[in-house]
């Protein structure tokens, strides 16, 4: 064969020099290979001999360090500047915020309070880094083949959880390990997502029991875990990632639409005959019909944004009627101390964080690196959106960090690994030769 040739085997070896992703050195000798095998095949019809007609396609072909450098030049590695510099520009307003609210907090309660948040913070990054470098590097598309683990340890996750974990404001949903804590319902939605980029894909390629094994695995038994938790925010935001993946997938959105909005419509109706929780939502649509109760909070949050001005209050503003602000309600804090400037600024950047997101899915090819793509700006986009609403008195308060800004370990460590897994997809999407589009 041609391949066996000494002189085409130092003329693919001198082009692939020139190319730095090794794993693409495989498919383009194959090409190459298959360019100069036709060119020595004509060359011989001619009358020439094999050794002959192999110098003369090899001349054909060019100098190999300029294909191999033109080669790397369309297929090498690229970095989404965009997404990243947004990453770091959170993950900088969160680790200025913690700075703040350490000054809030340690005036109103100068013997409890010291440098925790802002320290926390900087760990929790510095934990997410080589994190978000693993997902960076590695290949993405063997997590597809891992699709039912995933599945697996999500579910055992949740029978975990549930059976031994610790109870934190009313949901048995964290992990202690050691000196940590792990919000498990975190990090299993997560898994269930990834699980269904992968496992949709599968099944449509089968096109039997789709919808019926998709509403089994994907709504019904997530949806019973994060009841018995119990976990509403995670399960809202996992519906809706969910909802949109399958429409995606699948192409048919009514019927997607009717598996993920039927059922938040039931659990809705299911949820709001409990008082409590009915109590809730009616705080929500007339806060001053309970104002030193249900209505207190969503008073004091009208309060501060409309005490703030342009300007704010300044750093480490004090506000004793705020509670949290270092977590759910951080948003509020940003524009009660700093102003409404930069309210709109960290809006703006959602938003353009949130597109940058997009822009990265239009320009991969490859199927299941869109649809990871899809689930993550699903997900995270629905988080940065309920998060700033909630905060603006727009929706009804609950347990919603802002990503990448909030205090929290498990969220910024997830968030962090799932924007190192788009830009790893990102990564690839010009080395990637024989995927399927979509």
């Amino acid at each position: 064969m041609i391949r066996e040739h000494e002189n085409v085997r130092d003329y693919l070896s001198s082009v692939c020099s020139q190319i730095r992703a090794r794993e693409l050195h495989k498919d383009i000798r194959r090409e190459l290979e298959s360019h100069l095998e036709e060119l020595v095949l004509d060359k011989e019809a001619e009358g020439a001999s094999r050794e002959e007609a192999v110098a003369w396609a090899i001349r054909q072909m060019g100098d190999p360090v300029a294909v191999g450098r033109e080669l790397h030049r369309i297929h090498k590695p690229r970095i989404h500047w965009g997404l990243l510099l947004g990453l770091i520009a959170f993950l900088g307003l969160g680790v200025f915020a913690m700075y703040s609210i350490e000054s809030s907090y340690a005036a109103m309660h100068p013997n409890v309070y010291g440098d925790y948040f802002s320290t926390r913070k900087l760990r929790f990054i510095a934990l997410g880094l080589p994190v978000l470098l693993v997902f960076y590097f590695m290949d993405y598309r063997k997590l597809k083949a891992w699709s039912l683990f995933m599945y697996g340890a999500a579910a055992f996750g949740m029978i975990y959880v549930i059976l031994f974990g610790n109870q934190v404001n009313g949901a048995r949903s964290y992990l202690s390990i050691w000196r940590f804590s792990i919000d498990l319902t975190t990090v299993t939605s997560y898994l269930f997502i990834a699980a269904a980029a992968g496992l949709l894909l599968d099944w449509r390629g089968q096109k039997r029991h789709f919808w019926l094994k998709s509403m089994l695995a994907f709504v019904i038994v997530p949806v019973m875990f994060y009841i018995m938790v119990p976990s509403l925010p995670t399960l809202l935001f996992y519906l809706v990632s969910y909802g949109i993946l399958c429409g995606v997938v699948t192409r048919k959105w009514w019927l997607a639409l009717l598996q993920t909005g039927g059922t938040l419509l039931l659990l809705g109706g299911a949820f709001l005959i409990r008082y409590y929780l009915s109590q809730r939502v009616l705080a929500f649509l007339n806060p001053d019909r309970d104002p030193s109760g249900a209505g207190y909070m969503y008073i004091q949050m009208k309060e501060a944004l409309s005490s703030a001005g342009w300007w704010g209050h300044g750093f480490g503003a004090v506000n004793p009627k705020l509670p949290y602000v270092h977590s759910e309600l951080i948003f509020t804090y940003l524009v009660y101390s700093f102003g409404w400037g930069v309210g709109i600024a960290v809006a703006v950047a959602a938003v353009y964080f949130v597109a940058r997101l997009l822009h990265s899915m239009g320009q991969v090819r490859e199927t299941y690196g869109k649809m990871l793509i899809v689930a993550a700006t699903s997900i995270i986009g629905a988080q940065f959106g309920y998060c700033i609403g909630m905060s603006l008195g727009l929706l009804p308060i609950t347990s919603v960090v802002l990503p990448f800004v909030s205090y929290g370990g498990t969220h910024t460590l997830v968030e962090m690994a799932v924007v190192g897994l788009v830009l790893g997809v990102y990564r690839r999407k010009d080395m990637i030769r024989l995927g399927r589009t979509f």
